[in-house]
């Protein structure tokens, strides 16, 4: 989705109260406790779904929650396979979400309606179709039926509109991820995927996201970030355009690259809307133009970006109709 330039990292509160759903507990909680209420709470409930899959009992789901039980459970069976481990298992979750679902255009009009279902996993499993709120619920389905500790948070965008995104819980870190924000609009067949929110840290989350996170955990581990995931250290420029080429290969938009070199000894990075200039390295701009060449529907464009103690350069190739 487009955004405009601007950064609220300094703000500390959200303008809405914060609500954080938390199925392992088959409840909701909120910063503010006045704010919540049992009676017009609206936030999508997936756990009979999760526990009807972990137990193995579907007598309780009605019609609606079977249909989206038989789509995730035949997804599951698509998609894990006993040798993945959680990091995989939630890479191959967002990936497929981003994949089967498009945002729903039709709720940002004037009217604001769009497709019944599209806040929950109905609309963007069943119907193809979801908003922030379908997409979050979604992963937090898959991550309850996998038992992967996640979160639902439901606070607001860094212009003040309702939106939703997760945490998750990979190894000993809770990470931060939008799949909404990496299913951007337009929409369009064999578009790489984005990882940009995928467990991010909580620093980064809060440069585009507004919410109360004074009882939400920090991210103590770049561990299963996916930079640290799929970053790699090269001698020379030249290996760039390679890397370039397999992340196209494997529906990916996105390198990570360090080095020893001294262009690549970077000692600041850049704001999140913010390009880095890639005549800076020497050989970057050559690499870019090849690629571009044999590409012509890419563009491609670089920043420096932190990961832990770490600044490293991404390379982004988006593609366009």
């Amino acid at each position: 989705m487009s955004a405009a330039m601007l950064c609220l990292a300094s703000c500390s509160e959200s303008p809405k109260p914060t609500t954080v759903v938390d199925n392992s507990f088959a409840a909701a909680t909120t910063s503010e406790a006045d704010s919540y209420s049992e009676s017009t709470n609206s936030y999508y409930d997936s756990t009979p779904i999760s526990q009807a899959y972990l137990t193995g009992d579907t007598s309780s789901l009605d019609e609606k929650q079977t249909e989206i039980y038989n789509k995730a459970v035949s997804t599951i069976n698509d998609l894990i396979t006993p040798d993945m481990n959680d990091y995989e298992k939630e890479l191959a979750v967002h990936d497929y979400i981003v994949g089967c679902a498009s945002y729903d255009e039709a709720h940002l009009n004037a009217l604001g309606f769009g497709l019944p279902n599209s806040d929950n996993p109905y609309g963007c499993l069943i119907n193809g179709k979801a908003i922030c709120s379908g997409y979050s619920t979604t992963f937090q389905l898959f991550m309850d039926m996998l038992e992967i500790p996640c979160k639902t948070i439901y606070a607001t965008d860094f212009e003040g509109d309702d939106h939703s995104w997760n945490i998750v819980q990979i190894g000993e870190s809770w990470y931060y991820v939008d799949v909404c924000w990496d299913d951007p609009i337009p929409d369009f067949t064999d578009r790489p995927v984005r990882h940009k929110y995928f467990n991010v840290s909580k620093e980064y989350m809060k440069t585009k996201h507004v919410w109360d996170d004074t009882e939400l955990p920090d991210t103590d581990s770049t561990k299963f970030s996916y930079i640290t995931q799929t970053v790699t250290h090269i001698n020379s420029v030249n290996e760039i355009e390679s890397l370039m080429e397999k992340a196209l290969d494997n529906m990916q938009d996105s390198v990570a690259v360090t080095s020893d070199m001294s262009d690549f000894q970077f000692s600041e990075t850049d704001q999140i809307d913010t390009n880095f200039n890639e005549e800076n390295i020497k050989g970057l701009s050559k690499v870019f133009d090849s690629f571009c060449e044999k590409h012509t529907d890419h563009q491609v464009y670089c920043q420096r970006v932190q990961n832990g103690n770490d600044i490293v350069l991404v390379i982004y190739m988006r593609k366009f109709r």
